[in-house]
């Protein structure tokens, strides 16, 4: 087995982060000389424009609720061929071009509004969307329905039956193109999907293959050859230049602009959310920014209901500063801010020189799952994951499971940054769940284990959850009109499967609940 730690892989991973945190080196970039400032009122805003923050935009608007969506980065609308950033290269030196990561902005330093952040921290590496649509626009697509047996340990407190019957179906009956169908997966680029179905069945787990976001008629025409191949030959994640990802832009969002009472702020960073004096609402302060990634101005926006759908990680951040700064006096006494934050137990694990070929070409998205559910350990999920940024005989897969332990994120108001404190001694035993279930198809299907654990988490949850931040409506605990209704609200796991599905049909489920109380 060959194992690639975590400083080699944050070592190799250097240049990316010297690149997100350029902008943020000189005291100077901050001084944000001669700013103009605006102020807006709406009657409710949404912070994000991920699968938290784009239901719950769809959902207040067809309640007729005046709503701001702001979103710290642009919108990457699909216009062509070159409408995306692409990969080249092998998966532990990734050459990208330089529209994908995002940086930290600026006055006075360009930065970047690239569509992904990576966030390095000391523990544990971290990718979360910057760009209309959040992750949906910077994932393979993946919308697995997790097993009920492993999504009762992570979620006890939700009724399966009812994500399974109401939530889960609604979020699929929008964005879902549905499993991958025959001919597809017969075709030549998808050899290494089926090599994965025939170790894993080998091996006696339980083969599903998901639903995804993405359109098989554009990826058809790829393989046909009428279109040009981007997703049939594994260039997915970021955006899709063929046109087959179904991003939220492209649904929830458009869909809720539709109604004329959504008004959607991309360019807009947040750096503060204040409770007005003497009243339930709030006051929420951007940076507005330019392409080049410099702060051109302010605005501030008063909202009387504020919904956080900014991602785990900077959800949680927001919260913790507005605590830590005593911006949000009800916050004060909530401890839950910070805890339950988690990794969604990903690991991901690949296997090389594999007898049986796997082909040069990987088509994708990703769409081929596993669920080990007789693992002496714990029962793990996987996802097989074709990429064009590794060889022939080569396969990886993403790993998942119900975490050990997560941890507690702490906030730092000198430098305004997390600490994640992620403990990965401590969630050894989840480590080899999935090096088992991992090592049970190699016995199988063959090859050699390449343990990519250290390359983080692409999944993040948690921070402000329910039961612990906020109540299972989203509601945070010791305040009025504030709701979590992202993967911040997700205690760590979704149960051993990718997280949108499950992110998405919560927030469904939330706005459910929360609408009826404000139109």
């Amino acid at each position: 087995m060959k194992k690639i730690n975590r400083r080699n892989f944050l070592k190799s991973s250097a240049a990316a982060g010297v690149v997100a945190s350029a902008a943020t080196a000189s005291p100077m970039a901050q001084a944000g000389w001669l700013r103009k400032t605006t102020r807006s009122t709406t009657r409710a805003l949404i912070i994000g424009s991920g699968f938290g923050g784009s239901v719950a935009t769809l959902r207040l608007a067809e309640a007729g609720v005046e709503t701001i969506l702001i979103e710290r980065g642009k919108h990457w609308k699909y216009e062509g061929e070159d409408s995306y950033p692409t990969v080249d290269g092998d998966i532990m030196k990734l050459k990208v071009d330089d529209r994908v990561l995002w940086s930290e902005p600026s006055s006075l330093i360009p930065g970047s509004v690239g569509m992904i952040q990576y966030y390095f921290d000391k523990s544990i590496a971290v990718g979360c969307g910057a760009c209309l649509g959040g992750g949906s626009v910077v994932y393979g697509g993946v919308l697995l329905q997790p097993k009920r047996e492993i999504f009762e340990q992570a979620l006890p407190f939700l009724s399966y039956t009812d994500m399974d019957e109401i939530y889960y179906p609604r979020v699929l009956a929008r964005i879902s193109g549905g499993p991958i169908p025959d001919d597809v997966l017969n075709h030549p680029n998808y050899t290494s999907k089926r090599e994965f179905i025939k170790s894993a069945e080998d091996a006696g787990l339980e083969v599903v293959r998901s639903h995804v976001s993405f359109d098989w008629d554009v990826i058809r025409e790829e393989l046909n050859g009428t279109r040009t191949p981007f997703a049939s030959v594994g260039e997915y994640v970021f955006g899709c230049n063929s046109g087959a990802k179904n991003t939220l832009d492209r649904n929830y969002l458009a869909d809720a602009e539709a109604t004329g009472n959504v008004t959607i702020k991309t360019l807009h960073n947040v750096t503060n959310i204040v409770q007005q004096p003497g009243s339930n609402g709030y006051e929420i302060h951007c940076e507005v920014l330019n392409e080049e990634g410099r702060i051109t101005g302010k605005h501030i926006i008063e909202c009387e209901y504020l919904f956080m759908g900014a991602g785990s990680l900077n959800t949680t951040r927001l919260l913790l500063k507005a605590q830590a700064l005593g911006e949000i006096a009800g916050l004060k006494n909530n401890d839950g801010i910070g805890a339950e934050w988690g990794t969604n137990g990903d690991e991901l694990m690949g296997r090389r020189n594999i007898d049986t070929s796997t082909a040069p070409i990987q088509g994708g998205p990703p769409s081929i799952a596993a669920f080990d559910l007789e693992n002496p350990y714990k029962s793990t999920g996987f996802m097989h994951s074709p990429t064009s940024a590794v060889k022939e005989f080569t396969q990886l897969q993403m790993g998942m499971c119900v975490p050990d332990k997560n941890s507690r994120v702490t906030y730092n108001k000198y430098t305004d940054k997390v600490s994640l404190n992620w403990d990965r001694d401590a969630n050894e035993t989840s480590h080899q769940a999935i090096l088992h279930s991992t090592e049970k198809m190699i016995a199988t299907g063959g090859g050699e284990l390449v343990d990519i654990s250290a390359f983080g988490t692409w999944h993040p949850l948690g921070g402000a959850a329910m039961g612990s931040a906020c109540d299972y409506s989203g509601r945070v605990y010791g305040v009025e009109n504030l709701f979590v209704i992202d993967g911040a609200s997700i205690p760590g796991a979704a149960g051993a499967a990718n997280p949108a599905l499950t992110v998405a049909a919560n927030a469904e489920r939330m706005m459910e609940q929360i609408v009826p109380q404000i139109s």
